[in-house]
This record gives C-alpha cells, sequence and structure tokens, in this order.
C-alpha cells in the first residue's frame, strides 16, 4: 500500500499548544486518529482569532471557509495530558483558497507525533458558494509567513 507522504517544512511560523483530553484517547488509550484533526481544528481556531477574524467571517462580513481536503501522516503516539505543540504555515495562499501545513510535535518529549495538511476555500454562506478570499486576509496569511 502507498502512502501519503507529507513533506516537514523548514519552518512554521505560528504555534499553540494543546493537551490531549481524555475524550481524545480511543480504544488503544493513546489518541484516536480522527482526534488530531479535532485539535488542528482548535489550533486553527486560535491562529484565526490572532488574525482578528474567525471561520465564518474573514474580515468582510460574508467569507468564511470550507475544508476542501486534508491529510495525515501519523508520526508517533500521543497520550493523555501529553503537551502536543501545532505548528503551523499558510501555504499556497490564492485568491480563493490556502492550505495550511501543520506539524505536531509532543512539547514534552519532542516527538514528532503527525505531520497535517488542510486545503480551504473561501465560501460565502449566504450564497452557498465558493467565493475570493478578502484581500485583508490573504495579507494576513501572507505576513504571517513575512511574505507581502
Amino acid at each position: 500500500m502507498s502512502k501519503i507522504n507529507i513533506e516537514e517544512l523548514a519552518s512554521y511560523p505560528f504555534s499553540v499548544e494543546l493537551e490531549v483530553r481524555v475524550g481524545d484517547l480511543n480504544y488503544g488509550a493513546h489518541l484516536g486518529y480522527d482526534r488530531i484533526l479535532g485539535l488542528a481544528h482548535q489550533a486553527r481556531i486560535v491562529l484565526f482569532d490572532s488574525l482578528g477574524v474567525n471561520e465564518m467571517d474573514l474580515g468582510d462580513g460574508r467569507t468564511g471557509i470550507v475544508a476542501g481536503d486534508v491529510a495525515v501522516t501519523y508520526l508517533g503516539e500521543a497520550f493523555v495530558s501529553d503537551p502536543l505543540l501545532f505548528e503551523i504555515k499558510p501555504v499556497e495562499v490564492g485568491r480563493v483558497g490556502f492550505r495550511f501545513a501543520h506539524r505536531v510535535v509532543n512539547k514534552q518529549t519532542g516527538n514528532k507525533v503527525a505531520l497535517i495538511e488542510i486545503g480551504f476555500v473561501g465560501y460565502d454562506y449566504r450564497k452557498r458558494r465558493p467565493a475570493g478570499l478578502p484581500e485583508t486576509f490573504r495579507n494576513g496569511l501572507l505576513a504571517l509567513n513575512g511574505e507581502q
């Protein structure tokens, strides 16, 4: 079986620490494969808050986001109360969409837990269709990377 190959990036300009909770565990008593996406979602909310936006309003009062795709490469286990550092870098920032590349590291041990990529599309929830990303939001993502 071939494996999805996510390249680890040299740097990730944004990071937030999140703790593995009891509800994040599977029957193997480690972080469930599906629960890591919920934690990535929480990290994204913190990043968006730092930009002064949220997932339903990217700054223009009408454009939010929807996920278009996701890929996860699991590299190690995480257990209850482990402090995970979610590092994020915006990549492929375009007119209508962007991707977030994540590296997840156990802050206590330094072991890598996962690499994640999630693609997003700007979305007008009133019209129920894709929409261009507000320029101020795009600029915020590019500035996070030191671009512009």
